[in-house]
């Protein structure tokens, strides 16, 4: 079994940073990442569409597949997310701010087991 350095405490390899999902709009197009701690990584893809890009403020082919790659990330199911992709699109995705927006992890889930619709920072 691996052992912590001198210089790693428990906390690094702790999951209790708030997962979240930011997308930017600029002049460059839509852009989602996903940041947990001071880590940032881009939304990986997982739409149909092969030239789809992402989209929100408005229903569409990119807010669905923003609303598919949200909860296949948030949940780790591609069923799920197949499943849920339209009725989210409609009821979260096309309602958020044209210029940007962030969700958590636990929004994402919270509504998916019903809870309300999730309060836009």
């Amino acid at each position: 079994m691996a052992q912590l350095g001198g210089d790693m405490s428990d906390t690094t390899l702790s999951p209790t940073a708030t997962l979240r999902y930011v997308g930017v709009a600029d002049w460059w197009g839509f852009h989602v990442w996903i940041e947990e701690g001071a880590s940032r990584r881009t939304l990986p893809y997982r739409g149909e569409a092969a030239l789809a890009s992402f989209a929100w403020g408005r229903p569409g082919l990119g807010s669905r597949e923003l609303a598919r790659s949200i909860i296949e990330h948030a949940t780790g199911s591609p069923a799920l997310a197949e499943r849920h992709c339209r009725a989210m699109t409609h009821a979260v995705i096309a309602e958020l701010p044209a210029l940007g927006f962030e969700l958590t992890r636990d929004d994402v889930v919270a509504w998916l087991e019903g809870g309300p619709t999730p309060e836009v920072r």
